[in-house]
This record gives C-alpha cells, sequence and structure tokens, in this order.
C-alpha cells in the first residue's frame, strides 16, 4: 500500500493537477481546433464502424487519455498472461471431463469438428490472442484489488488496429498541448497490439515448424456491420515485410499439400470467425476442406483452443469443483479479478461468497447483484442488468432464460459491479467544453512480450463499440 500511494503523491506533487484539468487550462480558441483535429485524423486513420444497414460512421475519439504507471502495466501484463494461459487449457479439459463439456454448450456439428481436430492437434502448440475485457480504475488507491474480467474474446479480437491508432493521435494532437500546461507530463505509449499480433502467429510459425509466415487474414467480406480493421492489419504486416493478404474464407484453397489465396502460398491463417460461423458456409454449398486442412494442420490463430470463449468460460475459472486443473497463482487470480458466472439453470453449486446455494432460487433473490448475458452473444446484445430493472422483469428474464434452446448456449448470470465512471472533456453545439461523464471499460491483450490496452467509454452502462461507444487511449506516465 505505502509504495502505490508514494506514486500517486510524486505524481500529484510532480503535475500539480489532474488530466483533465490540465486539459481545460488550455486556450479555449486551441481547445476547439484539437477537438476538430482530432475529429479529423480519426476519420483519415480510418476509426469507423459499419452499422448493420451498411451505413459508416467515424467512432468518437475521447479528447483526453487515461494514464497508467509502469506499476499498473506490469501487473496488468503479469494477471492478464495467466488468464490467457488458462483459456488454452480448456480445449483439452472440454473433451477430457463431461463436467467441463456441460458448461460450455455447442452444436452437435461444432463438437464433431472440433473433436475431429483436436484428435490431431492434442500434443501440438495453442496460441490463444485472446482479449480480456475488464472494468477498472487506474486512479483508486485499491486498483490491484478493484479491477475485474467479465468476459474474455479470443477470435477475432476488436481494437488490436483501433488501440495503437487512437494513442498515436492524442499522442501528435493533445499531449503536446497538455505538455505546455505541465511540461513535466511524459507520457509513452503502450505495447502495439498489432506487434504483439505478429509476435505471436511469428512463435506459433515457428512451433509448427514454418520457416515463412504468409499470413492470411480471414474474413467474411459479405458480413455488413461492425469495425473495419482487418485490412489495417494486413497493410502493417506488409510494412514489415510480412507477406499477408484479406481474403475471405471462400478464397482459401488447396495447391497440393499447400494452402493458398490466389496465387500466394498461406502458412498461417488468422480468423475472425467460430467454427459455427464456418458451418453456415457448409449449409450453402461451400467445400470447407481447405480451412478444415488449416485447422487440421494446426495453421489457426487463436488455435482450436481459442473457441472457448463462451461467457460460461468464467463458470470453470470461478467454480472451486475445477480448481485442479489451474495453477495455485491462477486460483488465486480467479478470486480476486474473475467475476462469479453461472450458466442459468436448476443445479446446486456455490454462490460468490463461496457457500453452497440452489442456484435459481438464489437468482431469484439476489437481483441486485446480478447481470444476465447471453452466453455466446457479442456486441453488448441482450444484456440485462439487475439492480436497473424491476422485480417482475427479473423473473421473467429469468425464465427466459432457463427456457433458452441450448444451441443458442443458454444465458449466464454473472455478479455485477458498477461500470466505471470518467469524466471527459466534451465539446457542445455551440463549441462551448465542459466534462462529461462517460462509462468506461477496457480490453487487456497480454502476450508473453508484451501488453496492450483497448480503453472504451460510452453514455450507456454497456460499453462496447458496437453500442455507439467511443475510444480511450490509454497512455503510460514516464
Amino acid at each position: 500500500m505505502a509504495r502505490r500511494e508514494r506514486y500517486a503523491d510524486r505524481v500529484d506533487i510532480r503535475l500539480g493537477h489532474t488530466i483533465n484539468e490540465i486539459f481545460l487550462k488550455i486556450p479555449s480558441r486551441e481547445a476547439r481546433k484539437l477537438f476538430d483535429r482530432v475529429r479529423e485524423e480519426s476519420e483519415r486513420a480510418g476509426l469507423l464502424y459499419q452499422d448493420d444497414d451498411g451505413a459508416m460512421h467515424a467512432v468518437p475519439v475521447m479528447m483526453r487519455p487515461r494514464v497508467i504507471s509502469p506499476e499498473q502495466e506490469k501487473y496488468f501484463h503479469s494477471v492478464c498472461l495467466e488468464v490467457t494461459r488458462a483459456i488454452q487449457k480448456l480445449a483439452r479439459l472440454y473433451v477430457e471431463d463431461a463436467r467441463v463439456k456441460a458448461l460450455l454448450p455447442f452444436t452437435e456439428r461444432e463438437d464433431r469438428w472440433l473433436r475431429d481436430v483436436w484428435k490431431k492437434v492434442a500434443r501440438a502448440p495453442q496460441t490463444v490472442v485472446a482479449r480480456l475485457d475488464a472494468n477498472t480504475d487506474f486512479s483508486a488507491v485499491d486498483w490491484d484489488q478493484s479491477f475485474h474480467f467479465f468476459e474474455t474474446n479470443s477470435v477475432g479480437v476488436g481494437g488490436m488496429y483501433y488501440a495503437p491508432a487512437v494513442a498515436e493521435i492524442l499522442q501528435r494532437t493533445v499531449v503536446p498541448a497538455m505538455q505546455k500546461i505541465a511540461p513535466a507530463l511524459l507520457l509513452k505509449p503502450q505495447a502495439d497490439m498489432r506487434q504483439l499480433l505478429l509476435e505471436q502467429i511469428t512463435s506459433h510459425a515457428r512451433a509448427i515448424g514454418k520457416r515463412r509466415l504468409h499470413t492470411a487474414f480471414l474474413q467474411d467480406k459479405s458480413l455488413v456491420g461492425g469495425p473495419t480493421e482487418f485490412p489495417y492489419l494486413v497493410e502493417y504486416f506488409r510494412a514489415q515485410g510480412i507477406p499477408a493478404v484479406h481474403a475471405d474464407p471462400t478464397e482459401l484453397r488447396m495447391r497440393g499439400e499447400e494452402l493458398m489465396v490466389g496465387d500466394l502460398p498461406i502458412d498461417l491463417v488468422y480468423r475472425d470467425a467460430e467454427i459455427g460461423e464456418y458451418l453456415e458456409y457448409e449449409d450453402e454449398g461451400v467445400d470447407l476442406g481447405p480451412l478444415k486442412s488449416a485447422f487440421l494442420g494446426n495453421q489457426v490463430v487463436s488455435s482450436l483452443a481459442g473457441e472457448f470463449d463462451h461467457k460460461s468460460t468464467f463458470e470453470v475459472l470461478t467454480s472451486p469443483e475445477f480448481s485442479e486443473h489451474f495453477t495455485l497463482r491462477q486460483q488465486r487470480i480467479f478470486r480476486r479479478h474473475v467475476l462469479w458466472t453461472r450458466i442459468v439453470r436448476e443445479a446446486r453449486t456455490t454462490g460468490p461468497d463461496g457457500e453452497e446455494i440452489d442456484l435459481l432460487p438464489w437468482l431469484r433473490r439476489n437481483k441486485d447483484r446480478l447481470v444476465l448475458k447471453p452466453n455466446r452473444a457479442c456486441g453488448g446484445e441482450g444484456i440485462v442488468i439487475g439492480p436497473h430493472c424491476d422485480l417482475h422483469q427479473w423473473g421473467e428474464q429469468l425464465e427466459d432464460a432457463l427456457a433458452a434452446e441450448r444451441e443458442t448456449g443458454g444465458v449466464v448470470a454473472q455478479r455485477y459491479v458498477d461500470v466505471r465512471v470518467k469524466d471527459f472533456p466534451a465539446q457542445d453545439a455551440d463549441g462551448a467544453i465542459s466534462l462529461e461523464e462517460y462509462y468506461v471499460v477496457c480490453g487487456v491483450l497480454a502476450t508473453p512480450r508484451g501488453v496492450g490496452i483497448l480503453g472504451r467509454a460510452s453514455k450507456k452502462r454497456v460499453v462496447n463499440v458496437g453500442q455507439q461507444g467511443g475510444l480511450v487511449a490509454i497512455l503510460v506516465i514516464v
């Protein structure tokens, strides 16, 4: 505790003001120009999101960064790396432990695909690139006790271009203006998530005996809606001298024993979809043979272990009956940082405080401690926040969750924690600048070589770019 307080005191003495106070000291004329410049640079950088109707819009960028210390960066890196390593164990547990299989529901066709591939790759290295979404307050005295993971994303991770891009924009525009007010404000960017991805793909290629690194970024090009990052990831790889292509799954083919996209031989595939989505191609008559060959050859990142990004993954991590599968360090991290999560069903289990409970009656009695989430949905879809609905609505939602078909993955109940609220400079229609409150969350991507954090902010409690949220630069104070 003393070490954290000394660090906080040193920052206060050196800066004399909070980050917001420094920004508000920028002369109003210059500040208004900064708003325009950040908006223009964001659009130029392609920080765009496509709505379901195909319309493109710029993702809002918050005008000041959130700041973390080197000590915090090191802690988040260590903790997130351990959770990612735990997730990499789930494929084996799914196949070997029927209790785990019951908590990570797949359709019969998905299950067959998973088991067919696992027979071939069970002893092969698994590489999972995962973003762990978390609720944290960097400025809190108990920051290392009070941040919590609420879900994981381990296929087609969003933000790997957005995060470094928004940091670069603020470093060029807003940070220099703030340093005129506070010369001691020295900030640096975190590890570039694009580089972390490149290093993970390089490591995986070496582990499976590939000498080249020709990479296909596989994405359904016909889909409308979502981030538009893959072309920028391809651009980054090419800038590093790596032959890379943005391809539709239907473009992947075999030439003898080699994967191909057009005339380019492919060594690794970085995927944007789960197996269930690929099976929809099969329903349309598409030959999935080349894609399955990539899985069987362990040429896909995230590997098969990345398929286990159900929200109920956290039930496996927070249930004492599975603790033997994880290290003592991982178990301590789960207890401190992973939110208690259970699939809504009739069952006896342990509650958030470790007590044995009859799950359904307990869920009905504890509305204000819980949130409901569709197990396999994404983008903030279908979330019900217990403290913000009435008892009748909560009861109906629990009945709907109980009746959910197995193919949907069901619904999970998760311990509710208040989403952090932070003030950011905002500009009204007349150009006046003031502070406005936003809900904030972070997505942390950790690899053995580094850590990067995607910051997001929204006026809504469900913070997601797909729910019209914005981006926040996360910078490290030097």
